[in-house]
């Protein structure tokens, strides 16, 4: 092995190194098959070769750890293949970002290194917890994405992504899918099976609509789909009880239904920039909310448990047709920002100056 572990520290060809890497990656591979006691010192060995200071540093952590129990030849092999792994990848790409864990690859950063497909070497780092991948060319991810069992947290922010692989579904850990500015236009159904998932970032894409089952991301406490071309709340959306934040601004949406008033946990609701034409009273069971936007819609009327939002500090209702405000306003006593600029208000209501004398920063 040592000729090849040479060659890939010093060949500049990248299909000489691609060649190289694949043959260590079967070598270690058979070695890992092979049941007997010359085949896993042959591992060590190779280990104890390294001279990366993570990967040394890591290894006699894990040796001389309390308790330790000696390795298995799968363990020996997974250190060995991440080790080569990270050689390949350092070559290939560089500056790369990442960290090591105890002799695994943790976390992997290419943002800005013009990527159209992902590295196929990856899909053997089940240790890997965080990929980042913003800011390339990615068309598609593989069908192999389903072996990074670890993976919590993956960005795919700023690419060209036109679909998503049904086996994404796979990825039980994951927690963070960012996938803002891409050019989807439909979602598998598989993703509703990404039951750990708390933020989901889907803005700047082509969606019209989402998966019946949505409302299985029973831990989505984030979930962001600004500009897109939604008509109307998906009913799926509104069983996701332990949503934090929502952002469906910049669609093409023209009615609430009245069951968002179950999102009982919801904070800030963004509904910018959409075509609604009323609020449902429901509005007001939203008990928890901070934050509402419902500037630039065609909105000629608040209902009056808008009032019920005691928790309310920031409430922008600009670029709408309001000809008047309700009166229970008076009631949100925590409400900081009011925004009413463009609208038909002929007169400017007194509770408002009382609030002002309060601290209510009025914009008009």
């Amino acid at each position: 092995m040592n000729p090849l572990r040479w060659a890939l520290h010093h060949e500049e060809s990248q299909t000489c190194l691609d060649t190289i890497f694949d043959l260590l990656i079967n070598i270690i591979k058979n070695l890992e098959k092979r049941n007997d006691r010359i085949a896993k010192l042959i591992l060590i060995h190779e280990i104890k070769q390294i001279d990366d200071k993570d990967f040394k540093i890591g290894f006699e952590t894990l040796s001389f750890a309390e308790g330790a129990k000696p390795f298995t030849r799968m363990e020996l092999a997974d250190i060995l293949i991440n080790y080569f792994i990270l050689i390949y990848l350092k070559k290939t790409y560089w500056r790369l970002k990442y960290t090591i864990y105890r002799c695994k690859i943790v976390e992997l950063d290419f943002m800005f290194k013009g990527l159209t497909k992902l590295p196929i070497a990856i899909k053997y780092l089940t240790s890997l917890k965080k990929l980042t991948l913003r800011y390339n060319q990615i068309t598609e991810l593989p069908e192999w994405i389903s072996t990074l069992i670890s993976l919590e947290y993956l960005n795919l922010n700023v690419n060209n992504l036109n679909k998503l692989p049904e086996n994404i579904g796979l990825l039980s850990k994951l927690k963070e899918l960012l996938l803002w500015k891409n050019e989807l236009q439909n979602l598998p159904t598989s993703i509703c099976s990404l039951i750990s998932l708390e933020q989901l970032n889907l803005r700047l894409n082509q969606l019209t609509l989402l998966p019946n089952d949505f409302g299985n991301l029973i831990n989505l406490k984030d979930l962001n789909l600004h500009d897109n071309k939604l008509t109307k709340i998906p009913d799926s959306i509104l069983s996701l009880k332990s949503l934090i934040t929502l952002n469906l601004s910049w669609n093409l949406m023209t009615t609430i239904p009245s069951s968002l008033g179950n999102l009982s946990s919801l904070k800030s609701l963004d509904l910018e920039r959409n075509e609604l034409v009323n609020i449902p009273l429901s509005i007001g069971s939203l008990n928890s909310l901070e934050l509402l936007n419902l500037g630039d819609n065609q909105l000629e009327t608040i209902p009056d448990t808008i009032g019920n939002l005691k928790n309310l500090k920031i409430l922008n209702l600009s670029r709408n047709k309001l000809t008047k405000l309700p009166d229970t306003l008076n009631s949100l006593d925590l409400l900081e920002e009011l925004y009413l600029t463009e609208n038909n208000l002929k007169i400017y209501p007194y509770f408002l100056k009382k609030l002002e004398e309060k601290g209510l920063q009025v914009y008009i």
